[in-house]
């Protein structure tokens, strides 16, 4: 009973959690920023590496390691916070300080956890390689903007700069694991959006702090200190969602290179010549020509990709269908067959639903492609299979499962039903042919070999009994 009543209440306490810490952010950011600021800030912080410890203590989470690392980044960064307030209301402002030490350790245990949780089994659809990708053309970018001006400021020390420059590296190790829990498909569940969303509010507000810093614009006690608190609150509310106790589901080993990511791609390509074209100054021309030449070629190279990707996109559909259905008639085969009657047995088991499976063979076969020729008895069961899927249902099953023998599927139809169906399959039998059938009707502990071998049986008695008849199998005594 525990089991039943915890999930609902782990449901409501994320929303709290996430409205309680989205209410105290906003409140940080709208007070004066002083000793009651400060408090809330660290308070914040600290619940938070809490909160997260609480989860990984009372809720059994997907990969708990991951989130463990998580609260302790956070405990370091509240420890932080309390060492830079404490040293800025004082009016002390050294820099580099114990704060730093403190806010660079929990990069290294961010970069782990998300290792962690973005780890699959049966890695593939690129998404490591895309995730490096993108991660590459973004080091590009973060140099010119954020770790060059420190590199042309002659006023650091050595220490000041190495500091400095240490912010927006630990953010491109983290950028492309962020990145791969995108691709890999992991953000869709809920406690995966939230991390993601508090990742990115967590990078977002490192980039606006080096770069206010940097320009002189950055004040504490703004949106941008905001931005670390919520991201913290969305750190909690993942821990806290019901769906971080689920593992995800593992990533489709078939390749795919959606129309959307075949874009980002194509901008994080571009991304590095156009650094250099609008960073290079009037005297390097050649530099300026190679960087347009280079992203004209990327977006010729991208367009030939998103051609080769929807063709490889058709024939994979085209190469899918033609594996499950049989070439000749048109109907399913015997690979879509077995799949689709284990998974109706699972759901009639489950819910006891009617389940009828129906052999049918036509008549004297053999005969008529003596009499018309191979060919016309081709052209039978081409007709055949389009006169009966005329009248069959969507969900029903129809395959071929040998020579002239079919399997009919029938879901939440009874014995009487699927009798009265099976009567109208024969009487469109084409060129005036006839067909036997024998019925069997699913009972509880059925596996699919046992439903097939009674319809079977059945089968063979109707053509024992003279053909062109239904029998319906005897149920077999428990």
């Amino acid at each position: 009973m525990r089991a039943t009543t915890d999930a609902p209440a782990s449901g409501r306490r994320w929303q709290v959690l996430l409205g309680t810490g989205i209410t105290l952010a906003a409140l940080y950011v709208i007070v004066d920023y002083g000793a009651f600021a400060s408090s809330v800030y660290v308070g914040v912080t600290a619940t938070a590496a809490i909160a997260v410890g609480i989860a990984v203590r009372r809720r059994q989470l997907y990969r708990p390691a991951a989130w463990k690392l998580l609260a302790c980044g956070l405990a370091l960064a509240a420890t932080g916070h309390s060492i830079w307030y404490w040293l800025d209301l004082r009016g002390l402002e050294p820099f580099p300080s114990i704060a730093d030490a403190f806010y660079l350790a929990v990069y290294p245990l961010f970069v782990v956890a998300l290792w962690l949780l973005g780890r699959r089994r049966g890695e593939a659809d690129g998404a490591v390689s895309d995730a490096l990708i993108l991660g590459t053309s973004a080091t590009v970018l973060a140099w010119a903007v954020l770790i060059a001006p420190y590199l042309q400021d002659d006023s650091l020390t050595t220490g000041q700069l190495l500091v400095s420059a240490a912010y927006p590296v630990a953010d491109l190790l983290l950028f492309p694991l962020l990145l791969h829990l995108v691709f890999a498909h992991t953000a869709r569940m809920g406690a995966y959006l939230f991390l993601l969303l508090g990742m990115v509010a967590y990078l977002a507000a490192d980039v606006l702090y080096a770069h206010g810093n940097a320009t002189g614009w950055y004040d504490p006690g703004g949106m941008t200190d905001g931005a670390w608190l919520v991201a913290y609150v969305l750190f909690v509310a993942a821990a806290w969602h019901p769906t971080a106790a689920a593992e995800p589901p593992s990533v489709r080993s078939a390749p795919r290179l959606s129309g959307q990511r075949l874009v980002v791609l194509g901008a994080a390509a571009v991304l590095a010549p156009a650094v250099i074209l609008m960073t290079a100054g009037t005297d390097v021309a050649l530099v300026r020509i190679a960087a347009i030449a280079s992203i004209v070629l990327f977006l010729l190279i991208m367009g030939r990709m998103a051609g080769l990707a929807t063709q490889t996109r058709r024939q994979a559909e085209v190469l899918e269908e033609l594996s499950l259905t049989d070439p000749l008639t048109g109907a399913a085969n015997r690979r879509y067959l077995e799949h689709e009657l284990d998974r109706e047995i699972s759901r009639a088991g489950r819910t006891s639903a009617s389940l009828c499976l129906v052999f049918l063979d036509l008549d004297h076969f053999k005969r008529f492609n003596d009499d018309f020729g191979h060919r016309a008895g081709d052209e039978l069961l081409q007709d055949l299979v389009a006169a009966w899927h005329e009248v069959l249902r969507p969900v029903d099953v129809l395959a071929r499962y040998g020579g002239e023998e079919f399997v009919a599927v029938f879901s939440d139809v009874d014995l009487d039903g699927c009798r009265m169906v099976v009567e109208r399959l024969r009487a469109l039998v084409p060129h005036e042919q006839t067909c036997s059938a024998g019925v069997a009707s699913f009972m509880r502990g059925d596996t699919a070999k046992d439903l097939i071998d009674r319809a079977d049986r059945a089968l063979y008695q109707a053509k024992h009994r003279g053909r062109n008849q239904v029998v319906v199998a005897e149920p077999v005594p428990s």
